[in-house]
């Protein structure tokens, strides 16, 4: 019977020490539409790593094919209007511009060392950031891509590079 008066008092005594608090509502900072990033266009994207990989601008250029004959015929290639339009009738721009930006990072255009002539790949790795995101990267970012660099053989170079420029920060403006 004693533990009935107990749980009453207990009771009472924690409805008399409930309080409720009410807050203003805070803003932590605002919405700037300008800050927003917003995905490049197909156009600033190959402009861009084009640029980044090779160091030009897609090329315009006559392709000449010449038979056994001696007949020949040329074709105009534009090769950024060609890209686009495969990446317009894709569907699927993002897998079509994974696919640009490997097909570049494996040519022998773009100036990209094997991963055995890189003697520090933690400057490699940092560089490319400051190179194609323009800042540092973070201690997360250059841990991730180092202990992937050290721990994987097919980790080097040309992934770091694919990596930087397949990411949604690069890809934006």
């Amino acid at each position: 019977m004693k533990a009935i008066p107990l749980l009453g008092a207990l009771l009472l005594f924690g409805a008399a020490c409930s309080k409720s608090y009410e807050f203003d509502s805070v803003d932590v900072g605002t919405h700037d539409e300008s800050r927003t990033p917003r995905p490049k266009t197909d156009r600033q994207f190959l402009r861009s790593v084009y640029g980044d990989l090779l160091g030009r601008s897609p090329a315009q250029f006559d392709l000449t094919f010449t038979d056994d004959a001696g007949n020949s015929t040329t074709y105009p290639i534009n090769e950024e209007e060609y890209l686009l339009f495969v990446m317009d009738g894709d569907g699927d721009a993002d897998s079509m511009r994974d696919m640009i930006i490997a097909g570049l990072a494996e040519s022998d255009e773009a100036a990209i060392p094997e991963k055995a002539d890189v003697d520090d790949p933690e400057t490699y790795i940092a560089d490319g950031f400051r190179e194609l995101l323009g800042r540092e990267p973070s201690s997360y970012e250059l841990d991730a891509f180092e202990e992937a660099w050290a721990s994987n053989d097919a980790v080097g170079p040309r992934v770091v590079v694919r990596a930087i420029a397949g990411s949604r920060e690069y890809q934006s403006q």
